[in-house]
């Protein structure tokens, strides 16, 4: 009879999983948004402004996408170049703030076309009863990580 795998165990191999998960959905998602001419680098930040809900600061964007400042600008000035984001003046001109346009409002309803496509495709056979547990455990594990960053956070001398 094998032996049950202890909580740590099985804790590490939750964690395996879910970042199985998210490379894997990312990628899946590459190859679907492929003939719309979107990667990743393209697609994700489309969307992050877009959940913004109009002008963002360009270090929000950059911190909502886990990036450098200097990446962000580069990436910025390729979303530019599509036609899909302006950047716009501000009174402080140390901020930058970037916001869809209507092209780019169109792409990403495109992109969410799509996504929505991929999304049921991939959930058609998950049980419906295990969607708020699984959220709910999802949750609570994002609340505690942003917990323990704050208190990180808080911990460290200011510069």
């Amino acid at each position: 009879m094998p032996h049950p795998s202890s909580q740590p165990d099985r804790q590490r191999q939750l964690m395996f999983a879910m970042a199985q998960v998210n490379k894997q959905w990312r990628r899946t998602l590459d190859r679907a948004l492929a003939p719309l001419g979107l990667t990743q680098a393209l697609w994700l930040p489309l969307l992050h402004l877009e959940r913004g809900q109009g002008a963002m600061r360009q270090k929000d964007l950059a911190c909502s996408l886990a990036l450098d400042s200097s990446s962000v600008v580069r990436l910025i000035d390729g979303l530019q170049a599509q036609g899909w984001v302006e950047r716009l003046d501000d009174a402080d001109r140390r901020v930058k703030r970037i916001r869809l346009t209507a092209a780019g409002l169109l792409q990403v309803e495109a992109v969410k076309q799509v996504v929505a496509g991929v999304r049921s495709e991939v959930m058609q056979d998950f049980p419906a009863e295990l969607l708020d547990p699984v959220q709910a455990a999802l949750s609570a594990m994002l609340d505690r990580m942003a917990a323990l960053e704050a208190a990180d956070d808080a911990a460290q001398p200011d510069s």
